[in-house]
């Protein structure tokens, strides 16, 4: 039940990185309509993100680029499903 769950959940790096430029234009549009602030504080909580699943990965003792690719799947893998 957990590998099919997890298969289905799965992300792949096209996905992150299409989930990374969805950010970025999302951090410029807003920053353009609503203020520099704004839009720093979009990409700044993506950021903040990514660093507490890096530090989460390195607390269950994986290191290296496979705890970078690890997080920036958790942190933008979300747009498989966009």
């Amino acid at each position: 039940m957990r590998k099919a769950l997890r298969e289905v959940i799965r992300a792949d790096l096209p996905a992150a990185h299409f989930g990374l430029g969805i950010v970025i234009v999302a951090s410029v549009i807003v920053g353009l309509l609503v203020g520099p602030v704004a839009g720093a504080l979009v990409a700044g909580a993506f950021a903040a993100l990514f660093l507490v699943a890096l530090v989460v990965m390195f607390i269950r003792g994986i290191r290296g680029p496979d705890a970078v690719r690890r997080a920036y799947l958790f942190t933008f893998g979300w747009a498989n499903w966009v």
